[in-house]
C-alpha cells in the first residue's frame, strides 16, 4: 500500500506540474526570452522592499524581501540562482504569499495528509501557483546569499594597506537573482525601497537618497565598535534590476568642491537627510559626491577638481542636448578597487574602477581622454540605459553604443583641447574593425535566447561598432534630424523600455525618410564592406556641347569582407589632391545605382573644364572616407598608397595624417604591404607626430608588427635563450653560435629611435609615451640596461619619476625577457613597494618566469584557486602568455579553450574576452593555429557565442601566419 501511495503521489505531482507547464513557456535555467516576454505581458507595477544586514567579514548577505506586483495570471515565477560551488550559502526561508505561509515542495512525496500551500524551486526559479491572486500580490521571504572575493554578485574587498573592508553589488546582466529572488529581466522595471543595517563606521551608498539613519538598539555593555546603524533609502524611480546597486565600507566622501565632508556635516546628514539632498528646487541635479576608500583619499584629492568639472559640464551638456533634465534625484560616483569593469552605470550611483580615475602612472593625454570618456560614457547612461532601457539584451547596443557616441560628443565640448573625433577614429573605429573583419563577428543586434548567454554580447561590436554606426547615422541623416530623433526617443520611452525599431521610427519621423532597409543592413547584418575606389571608363557626366573626355569617373566598389553578400548604404567624403597642390573634398552617397541595380556602387567625377584644380592631370592622391564619417575598410589604390609612403611626413592635417597611417596599416593586415615597410616608415617619421594619441596608435601597430608579423631569421627557442646566459649583457642580440636571434637590425633601429625620443621629445607626455612604447619593445642588452637604470634612478627622463606601476612594468618586462638580474630586482621592489596594488603587480610579474614549473603553478591558480580575485588573474594571464614563451604555453592552449564554458557561467562579463585574447594572442605559429582549429572541429556543440569568441581571436593568429609566410622571403 505504501508503494502504491508513493507512486500515486508522484503521478499526481507530475500531472500537476505538466498542467502548470502547459500554460507557460519552458522553465529553463537562466531567463529565457520566452519566459521574459510572458512575464512582461502578465506582470506589472513591481515593487521590491529590501531589508539587508551586512556584517563585517560575514560570509553571507542576510535579508528580507517583500515583492509586490499585479498579475493577470495565477502563476508567479521569480528568478533565484545559486552560485556554482557555493550553493550551500544560498538559502530561502519563511516564504509567504498574500499573508499565507508556504513550504517548499519536497523532493520526495510524503504520506497522505493535509498539506500546507507549497511553492516550487525548479531550474533556478521560485514558482508560485498556490495562493496567487489575479490582481495584487505580495510575496515575503528571508534569504541568504554569498559574499565572496571573486565570482559573486556581492563582492568583498579587503584593503591590504589598512585592513578596511568594502562590499559592493554588481548585478549586470542578470546576477541580481543570485543575491535575492527577483524578476531578473530588463523590461520588468521596478521601484526599489532599501534599508541596510551595517557597522557604525561604514558609509552606505545606493541609487536613491537616504531618508533615515538610526542607531539600532544595543545593550550598554556591548562594544561600541559593534554598533549597527540602519540607513533607509527613498524609493527609486522605475529601474531594471541590473542597475540597482549598493556599496558599503570605510569610504571617504568628497563633495562638489572636491573636499572631504567634515564630521559636523556628516552628523547633520545623519540627523536630517533632507538637508543634504543633492538637488535644486526644480529637481535638477546640482552636484556629485565621490566616495573613495579611506587609504586612497589623499591620492584622489589632486584629481577631484577635474572629476567634478567633467561631471558638472557633461551633465549640463546632456541636459541641453537631450532637452531632458538629469533623470534621478542625485548622482554619486563610487571608486571601487579592482572593479571588473571600467564603470557600471547604476541609476544615480555609478561605480568606477579606482585606477581609471586615480592614475597609477604619470598621466598623458591618453589617460586624461580615457578617464573623461569613461566618466562621460557612464553619465550618458543615466539617460540611455537607465531612463530608457532596452527590452532585452539583444539590443544592448541601444545603451552602450549611444553612451560611447554621446561621450565623444560631450568631450568635444568639455575637452576642446583635443581633436576627439580623431581620437574616436584611432580608438573606437580601429577596435570595431578588428572584430568586424573576423568570422566571429556578429550583427549589432545579437539574438539572445537566454540571459545566461548575455555576457557574451559585450565586446567590440556593441562598444565600438555601434557608436561608429551612430556617427555614420548622424552624418547620413543630418545633425539636427539626428538630435530631434534622440530627443523624441527619450521622451516617448522614459522610465520604460524600447527596441531598436523604436529608434528607427524616431529617425524616420525626424528625417522624413524611409530607413527600414538602411537600418536592417546596419543593425542586423554582420561584418563590414571592403571598399575601393576605381577609375571607371563609364562617362556619366556630360555638359551640353562638351565631349566625354572632359570628365573622368571614379566608382566605389564594395565587397563583403565575409563573402556573405549584400552591401551597406552610407554617405562619405572623398579627398582628392592634385599635382599643383590644390585639393577638393567631394561628398558621395554609396547607395543603390538604379542603372545597373547594384548595391554599394557610387560614381563621382572630376571636371577638367570648369574647375582649374583638375587640369590637366588626374588626382595624384585620392583618400576615401575623409574625416571618418563612414564605416568600412577603405583600401587604397596603388597610386595613392605610393603617394602616402613617400609624402606622409609632409601632410599638415593631423586628422588626415592619422588616417593615412591607419590606411597603410589596413594594407599591412590585408597582406598588401610588407609590415617591415610600415615599421621603417614609423621609425623614420615618428617625430612628425606631436599628438600622443596618434603616437601611441602608431607605435602600438609597430609593436604588433614586430611581435607577430615580421619573420625572425633564426628565432631562438626558450632553451636557447636560457643557454645564452638568460640574455646576459654579454650575449647582446645573438645566440651562442652567432645567429641573429630576431630581426635584429630593425629591432635595434626601433630601440635607438625610442631611446632618443625619450630624451629629446619636446613635452613630458611625449617622453612618457615613447618610454612606455620602449618598455614593450626593449629586448637587447643595451635596452635592458637602460630599463634597469630607469628603475634605479641612474637614467633620468626629464620631468618623469617612475611610480609603483612603472617600476613593476619594468621588472615584469625584464622577467619575461629572462634577464639574469630580474629575480633580484623583483625581490628588492617587493620590499619597498608594500601597498595594496603592488601585491597584485608582483603576482602578475611572477607569471613571467619562463619555467615549466612556474607556468604549471599559475595555470592551477587560473582554473582552481577560488581565493584569487579575477583582477589578479586578468593581470597575470597576459604576462603568463607572453609570445616569447609560446613554447611553454602552447601545451595549455587547448585546455584554456576547454575552460571557456566554466568561465562563461562563473566569471564576470569581460573575463571570457580577455581569456581568449590572451591565450590565443600569445601565439603566432602555424602549430598554434592548427591546435585552435582542431579544438573547434572536436567541439562542434560548444556554445555558439563561445565559438564566436574563439573565431574572433583566431583571426589575428591566421593573419600573423599568413603575413609571415608571404613576407618571409624578405625577412
Amino acid at each position: 500500500m505504501k508503494t502504491y501511495i508513493t507512486s500515486l503521489l508522484l503521478i499526481l505531482l507530475t500531472m500537476s506540474f505538466t498542467s502548470f507547464a502547459k500554460n507557460l513557456p519552458p522553465i529553463e535555467k537562466g531567463v529565457s526570452q520566452e519566459l521574459a516576454k510572458w512575464r512582461a505581458k502578465n506582470y506589472s507595477d513591481v515593487r521590491y522592499k529590501l531589508n539587508l544586514t551586512i556584517e563585517k567579514k560575514a560570509p553571507t548577505l542576510k535579508g528580507t524581501i517583500e515583492i509586490s506586483l499585479k498579475s493577470k495570471v495565477k502563476k508567479i515565477i521569480l528568478d533565484w540562482r545559486k552560485i556554482k560551488g557555493h550553493e550551500h550559502l544560498s538559502k530561502v526561508s519563511n516564504v509567504s504569499i498574500n499573508g499565507k505561509k508556504l513550504v517548499k515542495n519536497p523532493q520526495q512525496p510524503s504520506p497522505p495528509r493535509i498539506q500546507p500551500p507549497m511553492y516550487e524551486h525548479y531550474n533556478e526559479h521560485l514558482i508560485f501557483d498556490e495562493g496567487v491572486n489575479i490582481g495584487e500580490n505580495t510575496i515575503k521571504l528571508d534569504f541568504e546569499s554569498p559574499i565572496l572575493t571573486s565570482g559573486s554578485a556581492i563582492t568583498r574587498y579587503i584593503d591590504k594597506e589598512d585592513g578596511s573592508e568594502y562590499i559592493y553589488s554588481l548585478f549586470v546582466p542578470s546576477d541580481a537573482s543570485t543575491a535575492f529572488p527577483v524578476f531578473d529581466q530588463p523590461d520588468l522595471k521596478a521601484r526599489f525601497s532599501l534599508a541596510i543595517k551595517k557597522s557604525w563606521d561604514w558609509k552606505v551608498i545606493s541609487n536613491s537618497l537616504p531618508n533615515k539613519i538610526q542607531q539600532l538598539p544595543t545593550s550598554h555593555s556591548e562594544d561600541a565598535k559593534k554598533k549597527l546603524y540602519e540607513t533607509t533609502f527613498e524609493e527609486t524611480k522605475p529601474i531594471s534590476t541590473y542597475v540597482f546597486a549598493f556599496a558599503v565600507g570605510e569610504f571617504e566622501e568628497f563633495d562638489k568642491q572636491g573636499r572631504n565632508a567634515t564630521v559636523k556635516e556628516r552628523v547633520n546628514a545623519n540627523q536630517d537627510s533632507n538637508s543634504i539632498k543633492n538637488t535644486l528646487p526644480n529637481g535638477r541635479v546640482s552636484a556629485t559626491r565621490v566616495y573613495v576608500r579611506k587609504s586612497q583619499a589623499e591620492k584622489f584629492k589632486p584629481h577631484a577638481e577635474e572629476v567634478f568639472r567633467l561631471n558638472r559640464e557633461s551633465i549640463k551638456y546632456f541636459e541641453d542636448y537631450f532637452d531632458y533634465k538629469f533623470p534621478f534625484p542625485k548622482y554619486d560616483l563610487v571608486l571601487i578597487p579592482e572593479f571588473p569593469f571600467g564603470g557600471m552605470e547604476h541609476a544615480g550611483a555609478t561605480f568606477l574602477r579606482e585606477s581609471s580615475i586615480i592614475f597609477p602612472t604619470e598621466p598623458t593625454a591618453n589617460n586624461y581622454i580615457s578617464r573623461a570618456s569613461l566618466l562621460l560614457h557612464e553619465n550618458a547612461h543615466q539617460w540611455f540605459g537607465d531612463t530608457v532601457t532596452m527590452k532585452w539584451f539583444d539590443d544592448l547596443w541601444l545603451k552602450e553604443g549611444f553612451a560611447t557616441f554621446m561621450a565623444y560628443k560631450a568631450m568635444e565640448k568639455v575637452l576642446p583641447q583635443y581633436d576627439v573625433w580623431k581620437v574616436f577614429y584611432e580608438r573606437t573605429k580601429q577596435r570595431a574593425y578588428l572584430t568586424d573583419v573576423t568570422k566571429g563577428t556578429t550583427p549589432i543586434y545579437q539574438e539572445i535566447p537566454n540571459l545566461n548567454s548575455a555576457k557574451s554580447v559585450y565586446g567590440n561590436i556593441v562598444y565600438q561598432k555601434a557608436p561608429s554606426f551612430l556617427k555614420q547615422a548622424e552624418f547620413y541623416l543630418g545633425e539636427k534630424e539626428f538630435q530631434a530623433a534622440v530627443r523624441s526617443f527619450l521622451k516617448n520611452h522614459e522610465f520604460a523600455n524600447a527596441e531598436w525599431s523604436d529608434l528607427v521610427a524616431s529617425f524616420e519621423k525626424a528625417s522624413n525618410k524611409d530607413l527600414e532597409l538602411w537600418a536592417d543592413v546596419w543593425v542586423k547584418k554582420r561584418g563590414l564592406p571592403i571598399i575601393r575606389i576605381e577609375k571607371s571608363n563609364y562617362h556619366s557626366y556630360r555638359k551640353m556641347g562638351q565631349p566625354h573626355d572632359t570628365a573622368v569617373n571614379y566608382s566605389f566598389n564594395q565587397n563583403d569582407v565575409l563573402g556573405e553578400g549584400g552591401s551597406w548604404l552610407m554617405k562619405t567624403n572623398v579627398y582628392m589632391k592634385f599635382a599643383n597642390g590644390t585639393s577638393e573634398v567631394r561628398e558621395v552617397n554609396i547607395t543603390k545605382n538604379q542603372r545597373v541595380s547594384k548595391w554599394g556602387f557610387a560614381r563621382f567625377w572630376t571636371d577638367f573644364v570648369n574647375n582649374p584644380n583638375f587640369k590637366p592631370n588626374l588626382p595624384t592622391f585620392i583618400f576615401p572616407n575623409y574625416r571618418d564619417n563612414a564605416y568600412g575598410i577603405f583600401l587604397l589604390d596603388e597610386k595613392s598608397k605610393k603617394y602616402i609612403l613617400e609624402n606622409i611626413q609632409n601632410e599638415k592635417d593631423d586628422f588626415l595624417r592619422s588616417m593615412m597611417w591607419g590606411s597603410l596599416w589596413d594594407s599591412v593586415r590585408f597582406a598588401e604591404l610588407d609590415p617591415k615597410d610600415y615599421v621603417e616608415l614609423a621609425i623614420k617619421n615618428i617625430e612628425v607626430e606631436k599628438d600622443v594619441t596618434t603616437i601611441s596608435s602608431i607605435l602600438g601597430r609597430v609593436n604588433t608588427a614586430m611581435t607577430y608579423y615580421i619573420p625572425e631569421s633564426g628565432n631562438a627557442t626558450v632553451k636557447e635563450r636560457v643557454k645564452a646566459k638568460q640574455y646576459s649583457s654579454s650575449t647582446e642580440n645573438t645566440l651562442p653560435d652567432g645567429r641573429v636571434s630576431a630581426h635584429s637590425e630593425l629591432a635595434s633601429n626601433l630601440e635607438n629611435r625610442l631611446i632618443g625620443k625619450m630624451k629629446s621629445a619636446a613635452t613630458l607626455e611625449q617622453r612618457i609615451t615613447f618610454y612606455r612604447s620602449f618598455i614593450n619593445v626593449a629586448s637587447s642588452a643595451k635596452a635592458r640596461s637602460i630599463l634597469k637604470d630607469i628603475l634605479n634612478g641612474k637614467y633620468k627622463i626629464k620631468g618623469f619619476k617612475p611610480r609603483t606601476r612603472d617600476k613593476f612594468n619594468i621588472v615584469t618586462r625584464l622577467i619575461i625577457l629572462g634577464d639574469k638580474d630580474a629575480p633580484k630586482l623583483l625581490e628588492e621592489l617587493e620590499k619597498i613597494e608594500k601597498g595594496d596594488v603592488a601585491k597584485r603587480y608582483a603576482y602578475a610579474a611572477k607569471a613571467g618566469f619562463a619555467t615549466k614549473e612556474n607556468k604549471a603553478k599559475y595555470w592551477n591558480d587560473f582554473v582552481n584557486n577560488k581565493e584569487i580575485s579575477e583582477s589578479w588573474i586578468e593581470a597575470a594571464f597576459d604576462v603568463w602568455n607572453a609570445p616569447s614563451h609560446s613554447e611553454l604555453t602552447l601545451p595549455y592552449l587547448e585546455k584554456a579553450l576547454a575552460e571557456l564554458p566554466n568561465h562563461k557561467q562563473n566569471r564576470k562579463i569581460f573575463f571570457v574576452n580577455g581569456w581568449t585574447a590572451s591565450f590565443i594572442g600569445g601565439h603566432k605559429s602555424k602549430e598554434a593555429l592548427d591546435k585552435v582549429n582542431k579544438f573547434l572541429k572536436e567541439h562542434p556543440n560548444l556554445d555558439i557565442d563561445l565559438q564566436r569568441k574563439i573565431l574572433e581571436r583566431l583571426d589575428g593568429l591566421e593573419r600573423a601566419v599568413k603575413i609571415r609566410e608571404k613576407f618571409s622571403s624578405k625577412g
